[in-house]
């Protein structure tokens, strides 16, 4: 199949001042190229970051009409289940794949298709090409790879025991990432919230939150965005990461104490809400967990 481009930017478009705030290890006429894969939400608070860094950001995803593009992005439409667009993808020089995917439903099979076959055709069309040198491989999955529904303390060493098959689709592809034959991170995000992503703010307005006894834990969208671009930057000055990187804020939220985080994050009155909320002891399908960032502020960020 074909990359269809829907935009372009040439690299004489950056002046040749442009401060680039690293060094990547290439000529200086060459300007570092970074594949965002699935360019949605994340991937376009990503992109102005890396291009801050000095990267030419192209970004990819099955329907570009739909997304919003920065005129420094060049964005093509591309579908990554297929092995023939990977290898398109990847037959120019890159330093950077960001991956980004959302599942096609919100079933075990939506989830095979949307995470794990794009990281199996990434798998074929690496190997198939050979190359000497291999870009940084960034992928972003999900916390919920842990089925934790005791409120334990979980960390990256804490083995990943999915107890849904959705998440066990997570994890497969995570697996897959490992096999890809390209040094790689992967972030497990937590619960990500901001502009968009207002279901749980909607039901609190409404009355028909209920509040549980689980922890919740959160990573506003920008601060996921801000992780990403931290963690290429350490990777291109030279430090050495894990592979494995947990991305969600400092304190994982319980029961009331949740509720007054996001009255607040809504002006709303929070002490009425706690008495007129419906409760209930019973933890949901999301489970009960307390992460730690810990791994991620050794490498020097902060929220």
């Amino acid at each position: 199949m074909s990359v269809e481009k829907h935009s372009h930017v040439d690299s004489d478009s950056f002046e040749d001042e442009h401060n680039h705030d690293y060094d990547p290890g290439q000529p200086d006429d060459e300007q570092p190229r970074a594949l965002l894969i699935g360019y949605g939400d994340i991937a376009s608070r990503v992109a102005p970051l890396l291009i801050d860094l000095g990267f030419a950001v192209t970004g990819v995803r099955r329907s570009p009409e739909r997304a919003e593009l920065l005129p420094e992005v060049q964005l093509v439409a591309g579908d990554v289940s297929q092995v023939e667009t990977w290898a398109q993808l990847l037959s120019e020089p890159c330093d950077l794949v960001v991956v980004t995917l959302t599942p096609t439903d919100y079933s075990e099979a939506g989830y095979a298709t949307g995470y794990v076959k794009p990281m199996q055709a990434l798998a074929t069309a690496w190997h198939a090409l050979r190359k000497d040198e291999a870009p940084l491989l960034m992928y972003v999955s999900s916390s919920s790879v842990w089925g934790v529904r005791d409120g334990s303390w979980v960390d990256e060493s804490t083995p990943a025991t999915p107890d849904s098959a959705t998440g066990q689709q997570l994890l497969r592809a995570e697996e897959v990432v490992a096999e890809v034959g390209m040094p790689y991170v992967i972030v497990r995000a937590s619960g990500i919230y901001g502009p968009g992503r207002e279901r749980m703010y909607a039901a609190l307005q409404r009355g028909e939150y209920t509040i549980t006894p689980a922890w919740a834990n959160r990573i506003h969208a920008d601060d996921l965005a801000l992780v990403l671009q931290h963690l290429a930057l350490q990777h291109f000055m030279g430090a050495e990461l894990e592979t494995l990187y947990i991305a969600t804020e400092d304190e994982p939220l319980q029961g009331d104490d949740y509720i007054r985080r996001l009255a607040s994050e809504l002006d709303l009155d929070a002490e009425a809400l706690l008495k007129t909320l419906p409760r209930s002891d019973k933890i949901g399908p999301r489970g009960s967990k307390r992460l730690r960032n810990d791994r991620l502020k050794a490498t020097g960020f902060s929220f």
